[in-house]
Formats: structure tokens, C-alpha cells, sequence
């Protein structure tokens, strides 16, 4: 059982022609349906609207078989992402999230969608923005992760963000708890603009954690207790790159867990690497289409085997 806490919201997709595309996304629910997809048994930990922004989430949840930890909708509306396609398919996000769905994750609402036995937890993204779902979120982390694989992906949106400074230190408080972290090089510009990375790695790792790096189509970098690896990404046809590093960051944690991953037993570099080369392949194959549509394990095994 893995949980996934955070956020869901639409994404309306600008092409470059200037068509709109309405998509369910957000950083956690991307995660959620594709560790569903894997095969995984999963808990989605987030509040969803009650209109029909909220059933289009909801739906895509329940189709990758993913759990709603909060079944009960909030009235408030759902919380909506412009993304705008950049040449090249990489999207650049404006938000709308004051008075909407995401920020409205209470802590009694979070305890009581949380299963009683799960094996990890993710969290990431505008979950940890807004509040009070940032507060929950952390809280849930500093209450769970003596016993059990916490995994952080930042990913980072800085036109949300409104007091970067508070963001960093909520990050950096919650790496002192994380086994499994994936940062992109924009979240490493973010948040370590000075210089620091490097620093905060090397405290995952020390303890026995992993730290993914990704770099778009530029080489993966994995970082444990071993040393550092990297090796380059998947090349080919791009439709765009909607959610790719959500569902790269989950599949990693899914084939982590699948390697027999526990909480206090150090990851090696072997095992980290063969999880980031599984998945890259998972990102990938996600790139090949428009949206976050994660791949399913039938699919992603089958693009395994002809590698």
C-alpha cells in the first residue's frame, strides 16, 4: 500500500495553436494514477470538488484503481492550472487556487483517509503551498516517517509559490525525514539558487536514502550512499511532457518498493539505478502522448523488454 497526499486540479492545456484542452493533472494525482496503473495498491489523500471538474478527477482516479482517502466533496471549486506548451512540449503553469479545492485538506480529514497499514507515503507540489493542506501534509510526514518510506518530489512551481524562502525551509525541514527524493534541475535552480544542493543530498543519501535528478531530456543522476550514477534519457518523438516527472518519481518508487526497499535498510546504487532506468522508460512512454496518461505495467513491461 502506498499513499499519495497532495493535490488534484485541471489542467487546461494551451496548444500552440491556441486550442484548450481540459485534463485532470496536479503533481500527487498524476503519481496516484500511475503507481494505480502499475499495479500498486494506492490511497489518493486530497480534496476534490463537487462539480464537474470534481467527477472528471474522481473518475480518473477510480479508472487507474486508486483510492479516495477523502471521499467526502468540498463545495468549493476545483482548483484549476493553465499550462501553455512551450516549443519543445515542456509546459510553463499559471494557477488558481485562493478560495478553491486543494487548499481545503483538514487534519482530521487526513488521519481519517489514512490506511492503517501502508508500506510508503508521497507528498509534493502545491500540497505543501497551501494552506492548511501544507501544514497537514507535514505533519503527516513528521507523524509517519519513523516507520514508514517517505518519498518528496518539491516539483516546484514558482508562479504559485508566494514566500519562497518559506517554501525552501518547509522543503529542507522535510528532507530530514525523506528516504526517497526526486528533484528536477528547475527544482535545484529554485531552491538552491546559491548553491547548497549538493549539501542536502549527501544528507539524504548518508542516512541510506536515494536522491533522483532529472534534467528534461538530459541525463538522469542518481545519488545513494554508493556514490553517484547517471545515464541518459529515452530519445525520440515528444507530444508534450505533462507529468513526466510525476510519473517518473512514482514509477521509481514503485520499483524501489518492488526491490524489496524498507524503511531503515540503505538503498544501493545498483538497486537505485535499475528503479531511475525503469522509470525514464515510464516518463517516456508518458511523453508519447498529450496529457499526464500514465503508462500501464502491461505497457511498461512490454517497453522493458524491447529496450
Amino acid at each position: 500500500m502506498i499513499v499519495v497526499a497532495g493535490e488534484a486540479l485541471v489542467d487546461l492545456i494551451v496548444a500552440p495553436d491556441g486550442g484548450l484542452t481540459a485534463v485532470p493533472g496536479g503533481g500527487p494525482y498524476n503519481a496516484a494514477r500511475a503507481l494505480g496503473r502499475l499495479g500498486a495498491d494506492v490511497t489518493f489523500l486530497g480534496v476534490l470538488g463537487d462539480d464537474r471538474f470534481g467527477a472528471l478527477l474522481r473518475d480518473g482516479l477510480s479508472d487507474s484503481g486508486v483510492v479516495l482517502g477523502c471521499p467526502v466533496p468540498t463545495p468549493a471549486p476545483s482548483t484549476l492550472a493553465v499550462a501553455q506548451l512551450k516549443d519543445g512540449g515542456s509546459p510553463e503553469y499559471r494557477f488558481y487556487l485562493e478560495g478553491t479545492s486543494v487548499p481545503m485538506l483538514s487534519a482530521r480529514e487526513a488521519w481519517q483517509g489514512l490506511p492503517r497499514e501502508f508500506r510508503a507515503l508521497h507528498v509534493g507540489t502545491l500540497g505543501l503551498v497551501v494552506e492548511p493542506t501544507g501544514s497537514v501534509l507535514q505533519a503527516l510526514v513528521e507523524q509517519t516517517a519513523a516507520e514508514h518510506i517517505v518519498m518528496l518530489d518539491p516539483n516546484c512551481r514558482p508562479a504559485a509559490v508566494p514566500d519562497r524562502a518559506a517554501f525552501r525551509r518547509r522543503i529542507e525541514h522535510l528532507l530530514g525525514y525523506a528516504d526517497v527524493v526526486k528533484v528536477s534541475d528547475e527544482d535545484v535552480a529554485f531552491l538552491y539558487p546559491d548553491g547548497g544542493f549538493e549539501d542536502a543530498a549527501a544528507a539524504v543519501t548518508a542516512r541510506g536514502g536515494v536522491v533522483l535528478l532529472t534534467c528534461g531530456s538530459g541525463p538522469v543522476t542518481v545519488m545513494t550512499g554508493d556514490g553517484e550514477d547517471s545515464f541518459p534519457s529515452p530519445a525520440g518523438q515528444v507530444v508534450d511532457t505533462v507529468g513526466a516527472g510525476d510519473i517518473f518519481g512514482a514509477t521509481a518508487l514503485w520499483a524501489l518498493l518492488d526491490s524489496g526497499m524498507t524503511k531503515g535498510q540503505p538503498v544501493s546504487g545498483a538497486q537505485a539505478l535499475a528503479a531511475a532506468r525503469t522509470a525514464s522508460v515510464a516518463a517516456f512512454l508518458a511523453c508519447q502522448r498529450a496529457g499526464a496518461e500514465p503508462p500501464y505495467r502491461r505497457e511498461l513491461d512490454a517497453a522493458l523488454t524491447a529496450a
